[in-house]
């Protein structure tokens, strides 16, 4: 076996190995991976949720595809909606954000279920410091209970009583084994603000306790602004596909869900994704956010077979650039010059006043062009003769005729009859079957 072929096969092993290596990471990945993908049936997926909310408002649900400024265009005025986005974080640019301010101010419910509400710090600049002197704190989930043992975990419950679980809801986040270390988050009044826990406000606000801090933090609040509230729940853990397969999450959500109106749902599918601004035309545009490529990219399956067909396409040109042979010597097509021989003694006859050779000449090619066109014999030459060449050709009999009249006067012709001769054969190869 040569160098090159053991060289070939190594590397052929090697993307084999990665390949297999890659499907069965993606596998354990994609498993417990927080995707919050309304797609996903793994258990970090909302894939449940979304099928609930479609199923129970099958006739009065809208999906968001393109752009939440040009889908809320779209809305009846006169009608009310329920604007849910349920996901890790919220990339809302300006005038996205003042388009859902506008929708909430004129009506609707903008529910909002989300791990990191900072990410659109203008949402939260503008209504929880601004008007509602809130902002978010962060702990860690860290309760040992009696349904998870010594592990990470917290305790989600409501304020009012009449909603409240005996033993709460507990969340957690599991990495298959095990489970581990979280953060969440929770609203606070901000220092020296008139805001406190006991206020009229605070009645509104849907709550739930961690035993280990031994106090209550609210991280479902429900803000009024406009005609119109905000709803916003600082965790998307309770809609995952692990908890919303159980009663006891399928409880949780219903709860949480029955403070929307009854409404159309809007289900946000793009805010997830974060928009670089450019400039206004351009800013949620689908022609610039969900192109191909960026559709692969924002894909994790699609993105490393992206990436694997790159380093294969880089492979086979490192090692298939060397040319396997030497390079083939260009042979130039070989000329037919019998035509320009025929022009060059056409013109020495032509020039010596040969006639009589000349039309000879064109005779002998034409009988010949009859045979082995027609497959005729030209021996004899009578009407019966011109007939089938006239059938077969479909040329008029009279200019076949004219052509053999030429030829029997080949000894007297003259320049005006060798032209019309010519003529009369040009004629014929150009319209002839």
């Amino acid at each position: 076996m040569s160098k090159d072929s053991k060289k070939y096969i190594l590397v052929f092993m090697a993307v084999i190995i990665v390949i297999i290596a890659y499907f069965l990471l993606r596998d354990y990945n994609e498993k417990w991976n927080l995707n919050f993908d309304k797609t996903q049936k793994n258990a970090y997926g909302t894939y449940i949720t979304y099928e609930i909310l479609k199923h129970n408002n099958d006739s009065n649900f809208i999906e968001i595809n393109n752009s939440v400024i040009s889908t809320f265009r779209t809305l009846d005025k006169n009608k009310r909606y329920n604007y849910v986005f349920i996901n890790y974080a919220n990339f809302y640019d300006s005038a996205t954000i003042d388009t859902i301010c506008k929708f909430v101010e004129n009506g609707n419910t903008a529910f909002l279920a989300v791990e990191d509400i900072y990410y659109s710090g203008i949402l939260s600049d503008s209504i929880l410091e601004q008007q509602y002197h809130l902002r978010t704190n962060t702990d860690l989930f860290s309760e040992s209970d009696s349904i998870v043992k010594d592990k990470n975990s917290a305790r989600f419950n409501f304020i009012n009583p009449s909603l409240q679980n005996k033993d709460g809801y507990c969340y957690y986040v599991r990495d298959e084994f095990d489970t581990i270390q979280y953060a969440f988050n929770h609203f606070e009044a901000i220092p020296d603000s008139e805001w406190t826990a006991t206020n009229n406000k605070a009645k509104e606000l849907l709550l739930f306790g961690n035993k280990t801090v031994n106090h209550i933090t609210n991280n479902f609040i429900s803000l009024k602004h406009g005609k119109g509230n905000f709803i916003i729940l600082l965790s998307a853990i309770p809609f995952t596909n692990y908890f919303m397969r159980k009663q006891e999450g399928l409880e949780y959500a219903e709860k949480v869900f029955a403070h929307l109106p009854n409404n159309t749902i809007i289900w946000d599918n793009v805010s997830q994704y974060e928009k670089e601004e450019i400039n206004d035309d351009r800013i949620n545009d689908s022609r610039y956010n969900e192109s191909a490529l960026y559709f692969i990219l924002n894909n994790r399956s699609l993105r490393w077979a992206w990436y694997l067909c790159l380093l294969g396409v880089l492979i086979y040109v490192i090692f298939q650039a060397k040319r396997r042979q030497n390079i083939i010597p260009l042979i130039e097509t070989k000329q037919n010059t019998s035509l320009q021989y025929v022009q060059t003694i056409g013109q020495l006859y032509y020039q010596d006043k040969a006639h009589q050779e000349i039309a000879k000449e064109m005779k002998l090619l034409f009988l010949n062009f009859l045979r082995n066109k027609y497959n005729c014999k030209t021996n004899e030459i009578d009407k019966v003769f011109m007939q089938q060449i006239a059938i077969k050709s479909n040329i008029d009999k009279e200019k076949i005729a004219s052509i053999f009249n030429h030829f029997n006067n080949i000894e007297t012709v003259n320049t005006t009859q060798l032209h019309q001769l010519n003529t009369a054969l040009e004629y014929f190869y150009k319209n002839c079957k």
